[in-house]
Formats: C-alpha cells, sequence, structure tokens
C-alpha cells in the first residue's frame, strides 16, 4: 500500500513539474492604461502554466522613465520587465538585454519577428540591435466621419466645386480641400494637436517627415541635425492652413478636446491613437459612434509618415530571473493570450490579430493600425531625446502660432538641436 501511495505521490509531482517548470517570482513595470489593465486579468492564467508569480506594478506613463532610471542598474534592478516608450530606448539601451540573447522559452515560445507588424520591431532597436520586443502596434491612425463623405448633398457639392470625389482624404491636397469645404459647412475640417507636450512634437515630426525632412537622423552611427530648412518651412505653413478650419481654441488642443470636440460631430478628420478610439466608438459618449472610418493617415508631398509611439517590453541584464522574465514576455505576445485580451481593450501588435477579419468587424481600427506601420516613422533616435524634443516642440508651436516667422522658428530650431547634439 505504501508503494502505491508513494507512486501516486510520485506522478502527481512529476505532473506539476511537468504543468509548471518554474517556481518563482518577477517583477514587471509597465505603464497604467486599458491596455496594461487588460492585461492583469489574464496574469493567473500564466502562473497556472508555469509557476511563475507575477508582480504587476502600473504607474503613469509619465512616471515610467524617471521609475526606470531610479530602478535599473547595470549591476542592480528592481524588475525583471520593465515597458519603454519606444522614444527612450537609446537612453536606455545600455542596461537591456539584447532580444537576441533571450531565453527560447520552454511554456511560451519565443515569437518570430515575421509576426508583428510591418516596422514594429524597428521601435526596439538601437545602434543596430534589438534590446526588447514590441508589444503594441501604437502608431497614428486617420479618423474621417464615414457619414459626411456619403451623404449625396455632399457629394455633388464637393465634386462640382473640386472636381474630384470627396471621400477619405489620402493625400495632404485632399485633406486640405475636404477640410476647407466642411469649415464651409459648418463643421470644423480638422482638430490639430497643439498643446505644450510631446503630442505637438509628434504632430511637428509627422509634418517634417511628409514634406520629406527629418530633424534629427543617425549618419555614420553619430546623431546629426539634418533638418531641411526649406522643407520644413512648408511643413510649418501648411499646418497654418489646416489651423483655419479648426475649432476655436485651435492652438491650445490636446487629448480631451480633440475627443470632445470629434465626439459632438464638430470635426470631420483628424489623426488618432488606438488606444484613445474606443472612447469616440462609444455611443454612451460619442454622437459619431458607429460613423467613423479608419484608414493610414494622408500622404503629404513627398512621402506618407504615420508616428509609431510603441511600447516596447525590455529586459535588464541585471534581472536574476531571465529565462522567467522572458516566458512572460512571450505569452503576452502570444496569438492565444492576443485572443483572450482583446475583448477586454488589447491592442495587439501581431499582424494576425490586427487582420483577423473578425476582430476587424468589431474593431475596424486594426486594420488601419496594420496599414499606418507600413510607412510608420520614429521620432528622433537620440540618447538625449527628451532635451530635443522639447526643442522641436517649442518652436513648432512657436511658428504655427505666429509667435515667430516659420523662418525664424526653423533656424533657431536647427541652432538649439545643433547645440545639444554637440554637448
Amino acid at each position: 500500500m505504501k508503494r502505491v501511495f508513494l507512486a501516486l505521490f510520485l506522478v502527481g509531482l512529476l505532473a506539476v513539474v511537468l504543468a509548471a517548470p518554474y517556481n518563482t517570482t518577477i517583477k514587471v513595470l509597465a505603464w497604467d492604461d486599458a491596455l496594461t489593465q487588460a492585461l492583469k486579468t489574464g496574469i493567473s492564467d500564466f502562473e497556472k502554466a508555469t509557476g511563475i508569480k507575477v508582480v504587476l506594478e502600473l504607474v503613469p506613463s509619465g512616471n515610467l522613465l524617471q521609475k526606470i532610471g531610479v530602478s535599473v542598474g547595470l549591476d542592480k534592478t528592481d524588475y525583471d520587465l520593465v515597458t519603454v516608450d519606444e522614444p527612450f530606448i537609446p537612453a536606455l539601451a545600455h542596461l537591456m538585454l539584447p532580444f537576441e540573447q533571450w531565453a527560447l522559452g520552454k511554456v511560451y515560445k519565443k515569437p518570430n519577428l515575421n509576426v508583428f507588424a510591418p516596422n514594429a520591431f524597428e521601435a526596439a532597436q538601437w545602434a543596430g540591435v534589438f534590446v526588447g520586443m514590441p508589444i503594441n502596434a501604437n502608431v497614428y491612425i486617420w479618423m474621417t466621419r464615414k457619414d459626411l463623405i456619403n451623404d449625396p448633398k455632399y457629394r455633388t457639392e464637393f465634386k462640382s466645386k473640386y472636381g474630384y470625389d470627396l471621400g477619405v482624404p489620402k493625400t495632404f491636397k485632399e485633406l486640405k480641400d475636404m477640410a476647407e469645404f466642411f469649415y464651409s459647412k459648418g463643421i470644423y475640417g480638422f482638430a490639430p494637436f497643439t498643446k505644450q507636450t510631446e503630442g505637438s512634437t509628434a504632430e511637428a515630426i509627422f509634418m517634417f517627415e511628409s514634406f520629406g525632412t527629418s530633424p534629427l537622423t543617425v549618419q555614420g552611427g553619430k546623431v546629426v541635425v539634418s533638418l531641411d530648412e526649406k522643407k520644413a518651412v512648408e511643413a510649418i505653413n501648411f499646418y497654418k492652413e489646416l489651423l483655419k478650419f479648426s475649432p476655436p481654441g485651435a492652438l491650445d488642443m490636446g487629448h480631451s478636446e480633440r475627443i470632445a470636440a470629434f465626439n459632438q460631430g464638430k470635426v470631420f478628420t483628424m489623426f488618432q491613437w488606438p488606444a484613445l478610439v474606443p472612447q469616440h466608438e462609444d455611443p454612451n459618449n460619442s454622437l459619431v459612434a458607429g460613423k467613423i472610418i479608419y484608414s493610414a493617415p494622408p500622404v503629404g508631398p513627398v512621402k506618407g509618415a504615420a508616428i509609431r509611439g510603441c511600447w516596447v517590453l525590455a529586459m535588464p541584464i541585471a534581472s536574476k530571473n531571465k529565462e522567467a522574465a522572458a516566458e512572460f514576455a512571450y505569452w503576452w505576445a502570444s496569438y492565444q493570450t492576443g485572443q483572450k485580451l482583446i475583448p477586454k481593450g488589447f491592442t495587439p501588435a501581431r499582424s494576425d490579430l490586427l487582420l483577423n477579419p473578425n476582430y476587424n468587424k468589431e474593431r475596424p481600427w486594426f486594420k488601419a493600425i496594420f496599414d499606418s506601420m507600413k510607412n510608420a516613422v520614429a521620432r528622433p533616435r537620440f540618447t538625449k531625446y527628451p532635451e530635443a524634443s522639447q526643442i522641436i516642440r517649442n518652436y513648432w508651436l512657436a511658428a504655427i502660432s505666429g509667435k515667430m516667422t516659420a523662418e525664424e522658428a526653423v533656424r533657431k530650431m536647427k541652432d538649439e538641436l545643433n547645440e545639444l547634439v554637440g554637448k
């Protein structure tokens, strides 16, 4: 009898070991929003499958960089995984383990880079090395009022005046024409982002890139100031034209103001970040829910550009639980986890989820995310990005508001960026 009990005990123990190959705890630091709140709901499944207990700490995104700065070093870290907003990858790359050195995974396998949306993995790249893994395909997408472009009266009047069909603006010329047209009908043609925050830097880069220039680029392994003054002035002047067709207070619009104006049915078209789209599709708070077409942004005079802002999951070199941390990262990135978490607010980075027909019926912006990622552009890759961002948006806002001429603002922007690069 004792032998029977012993055998049963050993079989049970073996089953536990095989089912949960780890017996450890990892600490994960992430930003706090709908995506990470959704993530929390699935962690118990991961813990049962692996035996890894997860302590997930969520902090406001604006505090995350500072938190990482005081918690992660080369020799010691308080966290086994951290989420990094992609502009700050260059500053933190030296603290993170290259993705190619991550374990292959015992329960959840290391994903092939090809499963991710186009250009998504570039968010984790610095100096030719991927130092993490993208966990959301965060990128500018475009929103256009479907009910307005399908209105027979508007369609007839627009074609009579401009000579082509009214629709989703595909180029900057069409964007300006349509913004002007709807402004004449009592509907604001465009909603800008003009708060003194990172969003205005993103708008500046979006415009500069669309006109074929970049404030900073990496050339020969060095960051150099590369802004073409003529193209930058053209970009500023075009944006000032769009401001003519924008709501009152257009020079002080952030996320809340833009969302409110669009949801009240006052705006024809604008960009949006994917995480904010559900607010537009909430029928309890939006007059335009179900009346929006999602697409990639209009193409500028030189090229199409969509500002990318992926969050990257990075593993500190100093982590003592690298294999377990990799398991959690791969679980987060898996197709099965995405299936479970999407209904709870998760925005995936995987192409096979973004292009899934079933999800696109309920979340038509997923296909727009995939399409936008094809032309995704990064904000300047620079270890001193916060300072560079401040310089760019200071002079961008001064120029579009008329406090400076476009020419003067661009010259001063370049001068201060050169000074920063030279430090």
